[in-house]
């Protein structure tokens, strides 16, 4: 990693199955599907350290959580605060 890339805190995320490159700047946890092979992947950067692994959630876990976010966001719609 140049240190221009390092100043600015990105990095490039690939898929450890294929190899795709998934993003190149990475919040401190993401869910993904990968372009290349479809893969579901979580994406979890802690300390400066990138780990990629499969992402073994269900859809039902995943349903619930999405609704779960975006009721979050229709009440903070609702307050004006987003």
């Amino acid at each position: 990693m140049s240190s221009a890339e390092e100043k600015a805190g990105e990095c490039v995320v690939c898929c450890h199955r294929c190899g795709e490159i998934l993003m190149e700047s990475v919040i401190a946890s993401s869910h993904m599907v990968c372009p290349g092979c479809g893969a579901r992947v979580s994406i979890n950067v802690k300390n400066g350290k990138v780990s990629v692994f499969d992402d073994t959630r269900s859809a039902d876990e995943m349903a619930r959580k999405r609704s779960v976010r975006l009721a979050g966001y229709a009440a903070k719609l609702g307050r004006g605060t987003l």
